[in-house]
């Protein structure tokens, strides 16, 4: 009875913590590598059927027709890289030290009630991300300044929708809307203009932590959660276009149009002139700022704090390879950008032993500042003048095939973003980062070639 009492607990021990893992934004096989890491630690086996709803989980001794099982239903969804890397820390120190039950209880319960960042951080720094890259995209410091607040206002509505636990996609519709209307406001209002403010819009919205972590579950064999998380992906992404559309087709009747009150035309002007990088400034300024938009997401995304220079200084180098190999080498934009998300990929294995994190908790946010805004802001304003029926006229064969083109080459970014990231993870998934400083691994080769 001691022994059934003993295996129950452990049983729905590892259920709480893969509930945990999911919620937090985790892929499959990590979830799955901690909860065997910690089943051995405890002296039994476990199997697990994982999906992105759902959990099943059996553990036994030795004999398997002695296993206890329990499926377990998971609901909220959510990101917490700093729930992901503690637990992944907390399964080592199982496995290593052998560490009790209600130690491994304690210590989840400290896990659950960390706040890594205030929400005054949150909301105050947040914003940044989308600033930084709407300078990436070649938008001025006024612009900027109305990003900020569209995306303090948008991203304050999706996380307090998302906090009370209201549905998820009707809360990503809502932080579009919002972000896009104060937009298409303050454009009209002062006469100025806003397409790039529009082009990063509603960047912070998009999925991209699920997406890739969609396309590594399919790398990886366990493609029923994949499709799960794609299908989830997009019907964000969905409900993020409606948002934009829905703010569009307001703002584009007549009698909105001519509702100016001021002209600051000039001064918008005056002031792109007047900061306008030259020279080598250019590629300083593409540096800073994608290293400041991958920290904006990373505050997004829970990154423990440890982690957060690692994230900057790959965001900042892996945007900075993607400028120089598309502007200045004239490289394909798919290509390049497939590189500069390998550089991120492969370094970030590195940093994970330095920072004692999994890689993917900084990865994402680090290849995130090379998401396709401009082109895919083409693309549904093509779609959208589609819908709108552009004054009844059918729209010619050229403006088809180019709205295609956009939406076909943003699809393949997205994967050459989510391959570049995911295939260090799926060589050297049978190693752990623990065992593998690069500085040892170079002194071997090496050594192995002399």
């Amino acid at each position: 009875m001691i022994e059934e009492r003993r295996a129950q607990t452990v049983l729905n021990l590892l259920t709480e913590i893969g509930e945990m893992m999911i919620i937090s934004g985790a892929h499959t096989a990590r979830i799955i590598r901690n909860l065997e890491r910690i089943a051995k630690g405890l002296g039994y086996h476990c199997e697990l059927v994982l999906t992105y709803t759902g959990i099943v989980i059996s553990v036994y001794k030795q004999n398997k027709f002695k296993a206890h099982t329990l499926a377990k239903t998971v609901k909220s969804k959510g990101l917490n890289f700093e729930t992901i890397s503690e637990i992944s820390i907390l399964s080592w120190d199982v496995l290593e030290n052998n560490i009790p039950i209600y130690e491994i209880k304690s210590t989840l319960e400290q896990i659950k009630a960390k706040k890594v960042y205030s929400n005054l951080q949150l909301y105050a720094f947040a914003p940044f991300a989308s600033v930084a890259l709407c300078m990436l995209f070649d938008g001025d410091w006024l612009q900027s300044l109305i990003v900020y607040f569209s995306t303090l206002f948008g991203y304050y509505a999706r996380r307090s929708l998302m906090l009370k636990h209201h549905n998820h996609i009707f809360a990503f519709f809502i932080g579009a809307t919002i972000s896009t209307l104060f937009i298409h406001l303050i454009g009209v209002v002062f006469n100025i203009q806003i397409k790039e403010a529009l082009v990063v819009s509603v960047l912070y919205l998009i999925p991209g932590a699920v997406m890739i972590n969609a396309f590594i579950d399919y790398l990886e064999g366990y493609f029923e959660s994949g499709t799960a998380r794609f299908i989830y992906s997009f019907m964000l992404v969905l409900m993020i276009a409606f948002g934009f559309f829905s703010s569009t087709m307001i703002f584009d009747m007549q009698f909105i149009k001519e509702f100016n009150l001021f002209d600051f035309s000039n001064l918008q002007t005056q002031v792109k002139v007047a900061f306008e990088p030259q020279g080598l400034g250019i590629e300083t300024s593409k540096l800073i700022f994608g290293g400041i938009t991958s920290l904006g997401f990373a505050l997004m995304f829970n990154t423990p704090k440890r982690a957060l220079w690692t994230v900057f200084l790959l965001g900042s180098v892996g945007y900075l390879i993607k400028y120089l190999l598309f502007q200045e080498l004239e490289m394909n934009l798919i290509l390049s950008i497939f590189i500069a998300s390998s550089f991120v990929g492969i370094s970030g294995m590195y940093f994970a032993h330095r920072t004692h994190t999994p890689p993917i908790i900084f990865m994402i946010p680090a290849v995130i500042n090379m998401i396709p805004g401009l082109i895919s802001y083409e693309f549904m304003m093509g779609m959208i003048d589609w819908i709108s029926g552009n004054k009844g006229q059918k729209p010619s064969v050229e403006e088809v095939i180019q709205t295609f083109s956009y939406g076909i080459t943003t699809v393949f970014i997205l994967f050459a973003l989510a391959f570049g990231v995911a295939f260090p993870i799926i060589v050297f998934k049978s190693y752990t980062v623990k065992g593998k400083d690069l500085n040892v691994l170079i002194k071997k080769l090496f050594k192995r070639n002399a």
